[in-house]
């Protein structure tokens, strides 16, 4: 399966998105402004990790997918960072 990282990963949409990747056997990483309970600590029980802030380092290179959440827009350093590669 692939390995994705989510954008926004702590909102309640975002979060069940990962959950469902998760559960369909994806290897899932995520970042977000703010990372806390509850959703962090159900993320992190899914084997998901999460990384605090939107740099542009927190995104894996050897993700084969980025999912952006709507809640970001350009001129974010990840988003950009995205776009660029």
């Amino acid at each position: 399966m692939s390995k994705i990282h989510i954008l926004g990963i702590a909102g309640t949409f975002m979060g069940g998105v990962a959950a469902l990747a998760r559960e369909l056997g994806h290897q899932v990483e995520g970042s977000d402004q703010a990372v806390y309970p509850p959703m962090s600590t159900q993320l992190e029980t899914l084997g998901i990790s999460l990384s605090q802030g939107y740099l542009a380092g927190n995104i894996s290179a050897d993700c084969d997918e980025v999912v952006i959440g709507n809640a970001l827009s350009r001129g974010n350093p990840a988003v950009e960072a995205v776009l660029d590669s």
